[in-house]
């Protein structure tokens, strides 16, 4: 009888640690790309896109319209699996609200992280998808800082980003950093001595400023580009 209940938890112990192996193992199915695969960039809306629309209002901004220049984020990412049901992404992306000095004061700036979330349903395996999102025209000059073309060190990869993503409601435990290889970032945020950079007590959080693509004049023409979106 003993040999029989040490020969069955013998038996149990060997299926548990093959079967902790090979979760060990299992390569994930959520795979982010190089950090030189990244696609962050000022863009314009096509002429095309526009064309036969009505016009801005008279005197508006052009730099801060529809038709100013867009903040377009693609981040690389891969998936294993024959159809991955759902895929959540979080972006966070550092940025500077001016803040204008009263009674003569100097101007200043607020150190703030913008945020967004996309989710894509029925992602077919592939080496090379992109999660995308967008800052708009107005969006990007507000949270420029107090730099003259300070909206520009986005696009030259200076500033923090970060990304994270769930995938059918397991958060991945690979996330992208843009700045992860270096000591600290251009803005002295964000690096390895600072990779919390994005929870900052000092910073505050605008949710919901960077949109999906179906919330620009990108949408449809660029529909090709990204898996399915879900429906919030």
């Amino acid at each position: 009888m003993i040999r029989l209940i040490s020969l069955n938890f013998t038996l149990f112990a060997g299926a548990w640690l093959l079967s902790v192996a090979g979760q060990e193992n299992e390569k994930p199915n959520v795979l982010f790309g190089r950090a030189q695969d990244l696609e962050i960039e000022l863009v314009t809306v096509p002429d095309s896109v526009g064309s036969g629309g009505k016009p801005a209002p008279t005197g508006a901004d052009a730099k801060s319209s529809q038709e100013g220049r867009w903040l377009r984020i693609d981040v690389p990412f891969a998936t294993e699996k024959k159809i991955t049901p759902e895929i959540k992404f979080k972006f966070f992306l550092e940025g500077y609200e001016l803040v204008e000095g009263e009674k003569g004061a100097k101007d200043t700036e607020k150190f703030v992280v913008l945020t967004g979330e996309i989710t894509y349903r029925d992602v077919p395996a592939g080496a090379k998808h992109f999660a995308g999102m967008f800052l708009p025209p107005a969006s990007t000059l507000r949270f420029a800082g107090k730099k003259a073309s300070g909206e520009n060190d986005w696009g030259s990869r200076r500033m923090n980003l970060r990304v994270e993503a769930i995938d059918r409601g397991v958060p991945v435990e690979e996330v992208f950093d843009l700045q992860s290889d270096k000591e600290r970032g251009a803005s002295g945020r964000g690096g390895k001595k600072d990779a919390d950079w994005y929870k900052s007590p000092d910073a505050q959080e605008v949710s919901g400023a960077l949109l999906p693509v179906t919330e620009t004049p990108f949408w449809p023409k660029d529909y090709r580009r990204y898996p399915q979106l879900k429906k919030s």
